[in-house]
């Protein structure tokens, strides 16, 4: 058959349908002109004739039906796309996506032992990353987040005492464990406001929330988009590893990573060991390769990860010197701006950008930031767990200003025994993914903690508190900034620092 048919994948369609009909035909005609003395072994010709005749028919009717299935599928396709560009909800359902070969061996628990046998898939994964994602706050993400229903509130207009709505963040940690990248519950009951940035009364009402400090997400950000259609890998490997960028990799004995500053320190708390290791030796594109193999084959928690992060100043700086500037204030010129807008409220208090790129799996420890803090999915889905100010003496938050892990919490949020020792079932909290293309807003002092659930990059503006120190009050007035233990809770801190299994020989300054 393979002398008749010819295959065109591109138009997922059989060209020349028909002439496989020819040889058997002819087969046919031929035996009807045998002689006499022939027309026993012609019958039987003929017979044979039919049959292959027959089945050809049968594959022709197969093929006829199978190109129209694909058809009516890439019109829901196009239909889904149009729809996202333009702002509208597209619920993420199983199946509203043809997946990729490639995609698919990822879902599969046993992937890992087809590894050798992919060779060069990596290429296949990227290519088809860009073809599976469409623009807006719901996208069809490839893997686990692909398949999920997501439901989301109305939207509203602010009423502060019905707003946010929070549950107890042991019932959040029992639900879907942090360590579980994959096991999203579905349907997924988003409980923020999700506000379209280009509907213009939208925005304003987002702008209401903000001046609030209370959290949200907006799409439909052009920029965003932009960039996020732009970063392919080739262009993040040839700019992350240009002479004007600097970036760090780090390296975690399993897929927890703590922020740490200074190893060089003595306090309350005894000798200090660095979570994490920092790894000079691995370039960007060995990193992205990495996270690749992630997606594709799937990684444990307790395996190593490798977590990059890279910096750039602050708008009001790389403005006087632009020859300077790198690509991501670039990119991305409304977090590296020397005005006010939307996204930074103060360009003269602005920390720059940072840029962290996640593999799948991998998590930020709990922390807060004092300063409006917007951050941009660039690429992939986090997974988001926010907690109010007032939630800080349930958390064992770091309080010594001089300890490298200054602002975090000690507690293990994927152990729901450790969680549910620590009271968090009296614990407010809010549990939210952030897709491509969506921009959260964390509010100045709120706690956070993230979990990478495919390959992402995630960019992220501080620009200062809030104009009447929202957030900050709550956090000094329940002691967590006042760097004062108790006996017993130095005992407890340390207990909860030496439990950490060692990362190895430190490579490196410490991380960013």
């Amino acid at each position: 058959l393979d002398d008749f048919i010819v295959l065109n994948p591109a138009k997922k369609s059989i060209e020349r349908p028909f002439s496989i009909l020819v040889p058997a035909l002819f087969l046919a005609d031929r035996n009807s002109g045998m002689n006499r003395n022939g027309r026993a072994a012609a019958k039987k010709g003929s017979l044979i004739g039919y049959v292959v005749l027959g089945g050809l028919l049968s594959v022709g009717v197969l093929v006829f039906l199978l190109t129209a299935v694909h058809k009516v599928h890439d019109a829901e396709h196009a239909g889904l796309s149009q729809s996202a560009s333009a702002g509208a909800p597209v619920l993420a359902s199983p199946g509203a996506f043809r997946p990729s070969d490639v995609l698919a061996s990822a879902a599969s628990k046993h992937a890992r032992s087809k590894h050798r046998l992919l060779g060069e898939s990596w290429e296949g994964l990227r290519n088809t990353n860009g073809v599976n994602r469409t623009s807006g706050p719901f996208p069809n993400l490839p893997g686990s987040v692909g398949s999920v229903r997501f439901e989301f509130p109305d939207v509203a207009k602010l009423d502060s005492e019905a707003y946010p709505v929070y549950e107890p963040l042991l019932d959040i940690i029992k639900r879907w464990n942090p360590d579980d990248a994959d096991n999203i519950p579905n349907p997924f009951r988003e409980k923020l406001q999700c506000f379209n940035y280009s509907d213009p009364g939208e925005r304003s009402m987002a702008e209401e929330y903000r001046n609030a400090e209370l959290p949200f997400k907006v799409f439909g950000v052009p920029e965003m988009e932009a960039a996020s259609d732009k970063w392919t890998d080739s262009y993040l490997r040839r700019e992350m590893e240009s002479s004007n960028m600097n970036y760090k990799i780090e390296k975690s004995v399993d897929n927890h990573f703590m922020y740490w500053v200074n190893r060089h320190y003595k306090g309350s708390l005894g000798k200090f060991e660095p979570p994490t290791v920092h790894v000079k030796s691995l370039k960007f594109s060995e990193w992205l390769e990495r996270a690749h193999e992630a997606d594709l084959v799937g990684i444990e928690p307790s395996e190593e990860h490798w977590y990059a992060m890279c910096g750039v100043e602050a708008g009001r700086i790389l403005h006087k010197t632009p020859e300077k500037m790198q690509f991501i204030p670039k990119d991305l010129p409304s977090f590296s701006t020397t005005k006010k807008n939307f996204f930074v409220t103060k360009p003269d208090m602005n920390k720059g950008i940072q840029c962290r790129f996640g593999m799948k799996g991998v998590i930020a420890e709990a922390h807060y930031d004092g300063g409006r803090n917007m951050v941009a999915m660039l690429k992939g889905a986090k997974r988001y767990i926010l907690a109010p100010p007032h939630a800080c003496p349930s958390l064992s938050i770091v309080k010594e200003k001089a300890h490298p892990e200054y602002r975090h919490s000690l507690i293990d949020w994927s152990d729901p025994r450790e969680a549910l020792q620590e009271g968090f079932g009296q614990v407010d909290a809010i549990d939210t993914i952030l897709h491509e293309g969506e921009v959260l807003y964390i509010p100045s002092y709120w706690f956070h903690y993230i979990a990478s659930l495919d390959y992402s990059i995630q960019c992220n503006t501080r620009s200062g508190p809030p104009p009447d120190g929202q957030g900050e009050d709550v956090i000094k007035s329940s002691g967590c900034m006042s760097g004062r233990y108790s006996p017993e809770e130095i005992e407890k801190a340390k207990r909860q620092l030496q439990r950490r299994r060692s990362p190895g020989v430190d490579t490196g300054d410490s991380a960013i």
